[in-house]
């Protein structure tokens, strides 16, 4: 029988694994980042994210994939009315209600264990979607609630689904490392499906090339009943 061989963690991530459970204080805002919690702090993509996402006049946000929900936090105290934050790895979503009763004087987050959009009301539609999905799949055991539901295969099935998730004009902002191979690049996925992309980031740091992405999903609909 063939054995596939584990993906090797990058030695950065597997340094911020071994200290969890740990507590920090990020933009102001206070976390405790428990076992197989994503780190927040780790480099510079949670908090570019964050500070993109914070220029959109948005009324209401989700964090899709939230981890311990610094991003939802963080969207929460810029002034977003309304605040989802959604992930399907368990430790995660506790992570996430413990960290909004820490930070309760920035207001509620509304926060579910959900494998994407699947246990968000129907009747929510969002302006704005921030997702730092897994950039790659993961083989044998998760790490982080990162599985081999990672990489093209996820953003390709979230993009799908957001289109009926979004409002008029609503957007989805993504982010994406070329340490993994540039098929899982969400802007690659989007122009496959017909998406219009804009890229909001592009960085060099970490040995390798960063970005963060503006995809826009209800366009491609809208156009089409229009042609």
């Amino acid at each position: 029988m063939d054995h596939e061989p584990k993906k090797q963690i990058h030695p950065e991530f597997q340094r911020y694994i071994d200290q969890q459970p740990y507590s920090i204080i990020l933009d102001g805002l206070k976390f405790t980042i428990d076992k197989d919690v994503f780190p927040p702090d780790m480099g510079k993509c949670s908090q570019n994210l964050a500070r993109i996402a914070q220029a959109y006049p948005a009324q209401t946000v989700l964090d899709m994939g939230c981890g311990s929900g610094y991003l939802a936090l963080s969207l929460k105290r810029s002034g977003v009315p309304e605040v989802w934050a959604s992930d399907i790895h368990a430790p995660a979503v506790d992570c996430a209600r413990k960290n909004v009763e820490r930070n309760e004087s920035v207001g509620p987050v509304h926060v579910v264990q959900s494998d994407l959009f699947e246990n968000i009301p129907v009747t929510v539609k969002f302006d704005l979607v921030v997702f730092n999905q897994p950039f790659g799949p993961g083989q044998g055991d998760t790490v982080c609630g990162c599985g081999p539901d990672g990489g093209y295969r996820i953003v390709r099935r979230f993009l799908r689904q957001a289109a009926d998730r979004m409002n008029p004009d609503g957007v989805v902002i993504m982010a994406f490392s070329d340490r993994e191979p540039a098929e899982n690049s969400p802007d690659q996925v989007a122009a496959e499906i017909g998406y219009p992309v804009r890229t909001l980031l592009h960085e060099y740091y970490g040995e390798a090339n960063n970005y963060i992405f503006e995809i826009r999903p209800r366009q491609r609909e809208e156009s089409g009943r229009n042609s």
